[in-house]
């Protein structure tokens, strides 16, 4: 999630025409690593990549080079939140506060699972963690016939508070439709961006 975060918020200020995503994908995964204190040393982290030890020598190169790049570009605002804590603490208080619901944990693979596809949009970009981990409690729940009213107005006491329950419901409508809207590229179309991309990354062309 903080990899992906950082690719997002790179190419918000760059383009994919002047740095390469590969190039800044695995310098977002080699810093997010850092940031989350998994230890794993730079020889380490290219030697995962399935190349040739030149190849992999040179991935490191443009790794170490593109480090301080990236972390000015993302203003050197490292720590990202992600909606896997709120999702913990939404999980717990519906086992405490709200019998209505038997089991929660039944919802936790297919949040999961809207956690992925969320991460392949901009939600991230457009809603605070908390709201995409409610979102997703209250759309899963829904697909498995079980209604989270009585918890949004009852038990998070937002009966009375009407804009903020309008704010949630409209932010859930929203992740809805850009869930809906969003598909997967076609294996043709990515070979023929990756082709493109290549052309205008060769200096010779």
């Amino acid at each position: 999630g903080t990899a992906c975060m950082y690719f997002k918020r790179f190419y918000l200020n760059n383009s994919v025409m002047e740095h390469h995503p590969r190039i800044i994908m695995l310098t977002c995964v080699f810093l997010a690593c850092k940031v989350e204190e998994f230890n794993v040393s730079s020889m380490q982290f290219v030697g995962n990549l399935r190349e040739s030890p030149l190849a992999q020598e040179k991935a490191l190169e443009q790794i170490l080079e593109y480090e301080l790049l990236l972390i000015q570009q993302l203003n050197f605002h490292l720590i990202v939140h992600t909606p896997y804590r709120p999702l913990e603490g939404f999980l717990i208080d519906l086992k405490t506060r709200h019998e209505m619901v038997e089991n929660p944990e039944v919802l936790r693979k297919s949040v999961d699972e809207f956690f992925s596809r969320v991460a392949l949009t901009d939600a991230c970009l457009l809603f605070s963690p908390a709201q995409i981990a409610l979102s997703a409690i209250v759309t899963c729940a829904s697909r498995v016939g079980i209604s989270m009213e009585s918890y949004l107005l009852e038990t998070l006491k937002l009966e009375e508070d009407t804009v903020t329950l309008a704010n949630l419901l409209e932010s859930i409508n929203c992740m809805k439709k850009l869930l809906k809207r969003y598909e997967l590229p076609q294996p043709e179309e990515v070979t023929m961006l990756k082709q493109r991309l290549e052309k205008c990354h060769n200096s010779e062309l």
